[in-house]
């Protein structure tokens, strides 16, 4: 007991944290066992000494680690106490993390795009498709022989609901659009030591390369049930078998669609009431813009003439919000496909099972109205006229991008549309006195919902095949026909006209070639008529 009263007094200039820690050892099995084992033998000392054992008791405590080993047989053969563990900041189980591959320390891949960027401009029946071409820069910090050197462009579609979830077949499908191989064989990649020129490294070997992306192929996009995305790779393996070099590029591709000249005009009844609804609005829209639409409401009046008074629809607010609709079907494996068997399965019921169709709506922006609007009430042609804008942005900023409109084959399709509410709730009021406004107590509310086609922008509007120079079918077979004025011997001016042929074929030899004279028409060539021969006769000259 002294060793605990020594130990009472010293607790105070202890911190709370060795506090805890003294008392969580003294209640363990193994030091009170001990402390047993201690109680039990016979030991006579002063007070003084055995303050100062407990002391040097106390001491040896605050030594011992909080996890020990145990090393004797007999220890291990004692039942353990199992204490569950809490980390907060660590956390166990989940998705393993994939590591970056190790490159080759001694050169490098880099991809330089010299097309302008991937568009498809139409829909996919008239794109005539997108060129990506550039160069791939192989950069070699000292001479490395390559065993061989290949590239690929694929697209790659993840589907983030799978048909079987944990199954990298049903999430990831991969097609492979375009394949080269620039080295079949050994080949030495040199250093080179001896260049002058700014432009150029050392060690850079380019190899060129490109592709015409099929129309109908689908944009890039990022939604909350699949992706899309094309990628370029390209892997060189050295010849002493070291680590390969990779690269690995996400190369953009988006669509445009043509926006129409004039807006799209829509005309909305709202029965039992006469109201009609007048909207014109952008039928293409973009991303992150701020478009409009006008709407004019009619037939909201009424007249009495003999109460001179007037019963109208007043309205009190406009809600509107934008859309997005993804439906995709989450294509199964060969793993996870149900086979199915029978002579009354068919064609449609088999491409149902080999996948499940998945929808999911969002809403992109919303905003609601409760002014901003020109009434005219009281008039015999009551109307309300209004122009709205509204976002095609997301309303938070941590919210996924808006996606573009796209239609696939394999029912992958994403569409937008325009919601738009009103209220409207029935007055009466006095033609004498307008300002007496009795409510009725009938209110209604009108709903109006218009199809919109976000699309991306079109950048410079110009197609790959507008761009290229003329093609051989489209030029003539010869150049354009021209005159020369010559003057013969005998002093008189005729024309000499290189289309006009004679019966064998042969341009007609000029009045000056049979004089001995240089005819002007051979004045730009350093060639006799002698030496070019007869048309009929063709010679390339370098």
């Amino acid at each position: 007991m002294p060793h605990r009263v020594v130990d009472f007094f010293r607790s105070p200039n202890d911190s709370l944290h060795s506090i805890k820690q003294t008392v969580q050892r003294r209640t363990s099995p193994t030091t009170s066992r001990r402390n047993s084992h201690e109680r039990q033998r016979p030991t006579r000392a002063s007070s003084y000494a055995s303050s100062t054992e407990g002391e040097a008791h106390a001491e040896q405590e605050h030594q011992i680690p909080l996890f020990r080993t145990m090393d004797t047989a007999k220890d291990l053969s004692r039942p353990k106490e199992h204490h569950r563990l809490s980390f907060p900041g660590l956390h166990l189980g989940g998705h393993k993390t994939q590591k970056e591959p190790a490159h080759n320390p001694s050169a490098c891949m880099v991809w330089k795009i010299e097309s302008s960027p991937a568009i498809f401009y139409g829909s996919p029946e008239e794109s005539t498709g997108a060129l990506v071409s550039g160069r791939l820069q192989l950069n070699v910090k000292e001479s490395l022989e390559v065993e061989s050197l290949e590239a690929r462009f694929e697209m790659c579609v993840t589907q983030k609901k799978p048909f079987s979830s944990h199954c990298q077949g049903c999430e990831t499908k991969r097609t492979v659009l375009k394949s080269w191989s620039f080295l079949r064989e050994p080949t030495v990649l040199a250093h080179r030591e001896d260049i002058s020129s700014p432009h150029e490294s050392a060690g850079t070997h380019e190899f060129p390369l490109s592709i015409l992306l099929e129309g109908q192929l689908p944009a890039t996009t990022d939604n909350s049930l699949f992706s899309i995305r094309y990628e370029l790779t390209a892997e060189a393996w050295p010849q002493d078998g070291g680590l390969p070099i990779k690269l690995r590029e996400t190369i953009p591709v988006r669509r445009s669609l043509p926006e129409p000249q004039l807006p799209h005009h829509s005309v909305r009844i709202f029965p039992p009431t006469k109201i009609t609804a007048n909207v014109h609005y952008d039928a293409v829209v973009h991303p992150n813009t701020q478009p409009t639409f006008t709407m004019r409401l009619e037939g909201i009046g009424k007249h009495n003439k003999t109460a001179a008074s007037v019963e109208y629809w007043k309205l009190k607010r406009v809600s509107w919000k934008l859309e997005e609709v993804v439906t995709t079907v989450a294509p199964a494996c060969k793993k996870h496909a149900p086979k199915i068997t029978g002579a009354a399965a068919d064609a449609g019921e088999n491409q149902q099972k080999k996948g499940t169709t998945r929808t999911d709506m969002r809403v992109i922006a919303h905003a609601d109205l409760q002014s901003g609007w020109k009434t005219d009430y009281y008039s015999e042609q009551s109307s309300i006229e209004a122009e709205i804008e509204y976002n095609t942005a997301p309303s938070s900023p941590s919210s996924r991008p808006t996606s573009c409109d796209m239609r696939g084959s394999d029912g992958t399709e994403i569409t937008h549309r325009l919601v738009v509410e009103m209220v409207v709730a029935q007055e009466y009021a006095p033609l004498a006195h307008t300002r007496h406004v009795t409510p009725t107590g009938v209110a209604r509310i009108l709903r109006m919902n218009f199809g919109v086609v976000v699309t991306d922008h079109g950048g410079l509007g110009v197609s790959w095949d507008n761009e290229q120079p003329p093609l051989y079918q489209y030029v003539d077979e010869s150049p354009p026909s021209y005159a020369r004025t010559v003057k013969a011997k005998n002093g008189s001016v005729e024309e000499l006209n290189l289309d006009d042929e004679d019966e064998t074929g042969d341009l007609p030899p000029s009045p000056s070639y049979f004089a001995g004279e240089r005819s002007p028409a051979y004045c730009g060539s350093p060639f006799t008529p002698e030496e070019l021969g007869s048309s009929s006769q063709t010679r390339m000259i370098a």
